[in-house]
């Protein structure tokens, strides 16, 4: 029976500190996982303990240059992630597990402008994991092939962080640091696709000469529904087929399809502005003017490990704009969120 293999917690770590590091601040700021960090020659190795301290400081680490031989300190800042918070998916099949650490920073607080630069920083990175798409490649040690060979697997990660707390004045061997935390989640899988996949544009004449607009909805759906005519022949004693007429059988009539979107207005978006104007001033030409939807979808290409536009999945066609309204009643201090629907117009082009 060949041996089954998960997603390490090593590379989830690799992962955080990778991220954290890819940063505006082009090396100058660096991150390392706690008071256990991986360095930067550790690759895929383990943890290794920061033994040396510069006057105190437990966040700074010698090094030698390669080429001057000059010993020089580098300072990080310690991240602590106490656990994964792992949820996993049980499945034989797909790898996926949800992963919600806390992860805390201390910060070194007695130069006030290296605070401010650290703490941008984390505000830039914080930013970035809103929503994030990216992806991380695994591998693992092939316990089946004696040659020891890996397995190498390309995971799909969808992360989403949160707010950053300001937390106590830690004192450690005279010096002062400031503790932070970020709330962090990671869903991590090798199957499937997400939403952050598609883009969606929207167009009509009477804006912007009706060049598309890119829009970006709250949520959205479609569907295709088969209308059907039912039959059954149980009277009829000379039926070929006597086992099929034991159930009533369907004919396809017609095909259906709508796309709908839910939107939160703001009336410096064009397009907006006229769906919210024309919901409550509708005239004959707003309520049979013709709508264009394009939906793109990008995959991702496991091959150039890049994500690409699939021109097979993209969808763009002329509509009627069916439905314009608010999702539900509002009052003072709500947003005001609009359910629109499209339904493939019978006119292509001004041809009938």
């Amino acid at each position: 029976m060949s041996k089954k293999y998960h997603i390490e917690e090593m590379s989830i770590f690799k992962f955080i500190a990778d991220e954290f590091n890819n940063n505006s601040s082009n090396g100058k700021i660096k991150f390392s996982i706690g008071y256990y960090f991986m360095d930067d020659e550790g690759g895929m190795g383990g943890f290794s303990r920061r033994f040396v301290q510069d006057n105190g400081r437990f966040d700074v680490k010698k090094t030698l240059d390669n080429d001057t031989y000059e010993l020089k300190n580098d300072s990080f800042i310690p991240m602590s992630i106490p656990s994964l918070n792992a949820n996993y998916l049980a499945h034989d099949v797909i790898k996926e597990v949800t992963y919600e650490p806390t992860i805390e920073f201390l910060v070194y607080v007695e130069n006030i402008a290296t605070f401010h630069a650290i703490e941008l920083v984390v505000k830039e990175i914080r930013a970035r994991f809103i929503q994030y798409q990216t992806t991380l490649d695994v591998s693992y040690v092939n316990i089946d092939d004696p040659s020891g060979a890996k397995i190498e697997e390309t995971m799909k990660v969808i992360a989403m962080s949160g707010e950053i707390n300001y937390g106590n004045i830690v004192r450690v061997a005279g010096k002062t640091y400031l503790s932070l935390s970020m709330p962090l989640t990671l869903e991590v899988t090798n199957h499937g696709e997400y939403a952050n996949q598609e883009r969606i544009y929207l167009s009509v004449p009477s804006v912007n000469g009706g060049a598309y607009q890119e829009i970006q909805p709250l949520a959205w759906n479609w569907g295709t529904g088969i209308d059907t005519e039912p039959s059954q022949l149980l009277n009829d004693k000379n039926i070929a087929n006597a086992p099929r007429a034991r159930l009533i059988r369907h004919v396809a009539k017609s095909t259906a399809f709508a796309y709908s979107l839910a939107v939160q207005i703001d009336f410096r978006t064009p397009i907006l502005k006229k769906i919210y104007k024309d919901s409550r001033k509708p005239t004959q030409a707003t309520s049979t003017e013709l709508w264009k939807i394009k939906s793109e979808v990008y995959a991702f290409n496991y091959t150039t490990k890049v994500w690409e536009k699939d021109t097979d999945l993209t969808l763009e066609e002329e509509c009627l704009l069916d439905k314009k309204a608010l999702v539900d009643e509002i009052s003072k201090g709500e947003k005001i969120i609009f359910a629109i629907s499209f339904v493939p117009s019978w006119s292509y082009n001004g041809v009938v």
